[in-house]
């Protein structure tokens, strides 16, 4: 079966190769990446690997990626995700049930999606991951409530001021502490700015280093620039 006929000309399981994925942060966020990346063709040609310590609760049911079943058999949240791929769109995925540090003595990227709840945790992970040889492209995806933010940082070009400032305790502007208030929608729109990212990454595109998407006002900021969304040119 040609899978993928109608992306074509957008984007392929080949030009994936060897274009392997961390995920950190199993949760409403980081599930929706992975099945937006898993039905994009990545996980065919390259490896996708996911990490939580956590497991299924049923206060997350209406924004995460698994069952009632899961809630009651306490799975971990990698291994239901696991299972909601797998049914989806019969992609493979590597599940780590841990705590991420970014020190792993595996090989880690080179691309490392940050999807996890807390500052302090990126900051942590961030501190170690750019001192890696094998990770080129970070890109680190928060939300709160209706707001989504991404920074992406591509470590052989970047220069990593901006991103670190958005790190001090100042800098969470638009997430609240560990999601504690999210909509499905928001999660949506966070896992196709992502995946939209991640191609335009892979196919040697300009692609936008800092995104923040208001769903209730309707309003972008790309870069620093604030407009509604309909008078975004994307760099």
């Amino acid at each position: 079966m040609d899978e993928f006929h109608r992306q074509r000309e957008i984007l392929t399981p080949e030009d994936l190769e060897g274009l392997d994925v961390d995920i950190v942060g199993a949760g409403s966020l980081g599930g929706a990446i992975l099945l937006c990346i898993s039905k994009m063709g990545f996980g065919i040609r390259n490896r996708i690997t996911i990490s939580d310590f956590d497991r299924c609760e049923a206060h997350n049911l209406a924004t995460q990626w698994f069952r009632q079943s899961h809630v009651i058999l306490e799975q971990a949240k990698v291994d239901a995700l696991a299972e909601t791929v797998a049914w989806i769109c019969d992609r493979e995925i590597v599940t780590v049930h841990g705590r991420f540090t970014g020190a792993e003595e595996r090989p880690v990227g080179p691309v490392v999606i940050l999807a996890v709840d807390s500052l302090e945790e990126r900051r942590r992970i961030w501190e170690r991951l750019k001192c890696r040889d094998d990770v080129q492209l970070v890109v680190d995806a928060r939300m709160g409530a209706e707001v989504l933010e991404i920074y992406c940082v591509d470590l052989d070009e970047d220069s990593f001021d901006s991103y670190e400032r958005s790190l001090e305790d100042d800098g969470e502007e638009y997430q609240e502490p560990c999601t504690r208030r999210a909509i499905l929608y928001t999660v949506l729109g966070g896992a196709s700015f992502v995946g939209s990212l991640l191609r335009a990454y892979t196919m040697g595109e300009n692609f936008s280093r800092h995104l923040v998407f208001d769903f209730r006002n309707f309003f972008v900021q790309v870069g620093g620039a604030l407009a509604p969304a309909d008078q975004i040119t994307p760099r």
